[in-house]
């Protein structure tokens, strides 16, 4: 695209053939109307927006897709694409449907279009993790009705659907493995263009929770965080996500909103290979590491202690549970080399593997520091080439379930097992969780099954992260405690008011 000053001049002076004609009027076009809202996020989409990737997130952050169900604050279902819902037994969800929904293609909404969606998501080399590992089948019972079936009893069927991963696409959207999300979503803003660091939306008229206030969202992917304080600065975005807190006081006249989220910062200890695959070197690592300095000094009030806990305290169903690292048996490791990873997308991690590296190196461990890009670092991370790795981890991703959470990260065949923790009776726990249907008492069991893999040392919690939305001259803003509604029809510059 053409520089505002580099289209003036070419504009301005060159014969005109027709390709350029066409940039200059896009670039006119843009600079005289333009009421795009511009935003920052923090990872580059790796996937093409695939709701089969890690770039999931991203469309419903976004507002350009949207799943059948939300999240209330508590984590529990709530109406989205689907109005409402039963489950006339323990292995069947009926969804009605909103009506009136129109895809950004222009078709309609209908149960056919959710099924054909679902039965591609299902399909999917890299099925979303929210539907869980047992087979679930679709069948559209008229015009808006939706049948879902598990071939085993599950109590949070329902809410597997508020995965991102599951979002719900028109039939255009599909190419045989392909799948695109340009004019194929319900959200009120439609995916018009992206590359690997910017995206194009515009505002969909026909949103069937009424047009949206934005004329549409430009979106850039900084992974640096200064980058990202920086874009704000010069205000070339509205808003970011993950501004780095030592940044927040160049942006005093911007605003912040500070969210507790079910995120967790945790230093996992490998616990297959390597030094830490002695219990005695993961036990002297617990005494030596402090997760107080981090909170109070990195996180500066914008996270929260962990006492111990995978879980946050705050949250009812942890806040009564003990969860603390075993010191016992801690052993002079004398000298032991490791090497700790980190990423750098979030600015507070690399700053944090610094204080515990320290704090390790009086341990008695050589520590070598790794802090790089997520993408350049995902591969080694899952086959375990590290001896410790910081992360930042939403333990209610997919179906917001954290049993589903600890299934995921701390069991021998779990997808994202940054530990490399297998301990077949932690596994027959979890297995067990599973198939508790009140939520309130499967939530707790969580926790106590996490306290267990505390105790083990496989994990030591380090803080409990707020969520940091930072923003100028913006009405609107969706502060999701799930982290999966960023962008809505609500959105406004804060001087255009609702025209």
């Amino acid at each position: 695209m053409l520089s505002s000053r580099r289209f003036v001049a070419v504009c301005a002076t060159a014969v005109l053939s027709a390709s350029l004609l066409s940039a200059c009027g896009f670039e006119k076009t843009e600079m005289a109307t333009d009421e795009k809202v511009g935003i920052s996020l923090p990872f580059k989409p790796v996937g093409s927006f695939s709701p089969y990737s890690d770039d999931a997130l991203l469309n419903t952050r976004m507002g350009t897709a949207e799943t059948l169900v939300s999240l209330d604050s508590d984590g529990k279902p709530e109406a989205l694409l689907a109005q409402s819902w039963t489950m006339p037994d323990e292995s069947t969800a009926v969804f009605n449907l909103r009506q009136g929904v129109k895809f950004h293609d222009g078709t309609e909404l209908t149960a056919e279009a959710v099924v054909n969606s679902l039965n591609h998501a299902m399909k999917a080399s890299s099925k979303p993790k929210g539907l869980g590992k047992k087979e679930l089948t679709f069948s559209a019972v008229d015009k808006h009705t939706v049948h879902v079936t598990s071939e085993v009893p599950d109590p949070v069927l329902v809410q597997r659907f508020a995965d991102p991963g599951t979002v719900i696409l028109s039939e255009k959207a599909f190419d045989g493995d392909k799948v695109t999300l340009i004019n194929t979503g319900t959200g009120p803003f439609a995916l018009a263009s992206f590359d690997t660091d910017k995206a194009e939306s515009t505002a969909f008229a026909d949103y069937w929770n009424g047009a949206p206030l934005a004329q549409g969202i430009r979106t850039t992917f900084i992974e640096d965080g200064v980058a990202r304080a920086n874009a704000l600065r010069g205000g070339e975005v509205s808003l970011a996500q993950a501004v780095p807190i030592a940044q927040l006081g160049e942006l005093s006249d911007h605003q912040v909103e500070a969210t507790p989220l079910p995120r967790g910062v945790y230093l996992h200890l490998n616990t297959n290979k390597g030094v830490f695959a002695d219990p005695a070197m993961r036990a002297q690592a617990a005494q030596f590491v402090e997760a107080g300095p981090i909170v109070e000094n990195i996180y500066e009030g914008h996270a929260a202690a962990t006492e111990g806990k995978m879980f946050s305290a705050n949250a009812s169903w942890s806040k009564d549970v003990i969860s603390k690292n075993s010191l016992a048996g801690a052993t002079d490791p004398a000298g032991a080399k490791i090497r700790l990873a980190t990423w750098t997308e979030r600015p507070e991690l690399p700053e944090a593997a610094s204080v515990v590296a320290d704090q390790l190196r009086k341990a008695g461990f050589e520590v070598e520091v790794v802090a790089k890009e997520y993408t350049t670092l995902e591969d080694a991370l899952l086959a375990g080439d590290f001896d410790a790795v910081i992360a930042s981890r939403n333990y209610q991703l997919g179906a917001a379930d954290p049993v589903s959470f600890l299934s995921s990260d701390y069991t021998c065949e779990g997808g994202y097992n940054l530990s490399m923790y297998c301990n077949e009776e932690i596994d027959k726990e979890i297995n067990d969780a599973m198939n508790i249907a009140d939520l309130d008492a499967r939530y707790t069991r969580a926790a106590e099954i996490a306290g267990k893999i505390v105790a083990d040392n496989a994990v030591i919690p380090l803080a409990h992260e707020y969520s940091l939305i930072v923003f100028k001259d913006l009405e609107g803003v969706t502060i999701d405690p799930f982290e999966r509604r960023l962008i809505t029809e609500k959105l406004a510059k804060a001087d255009a008011g609702a025209n």
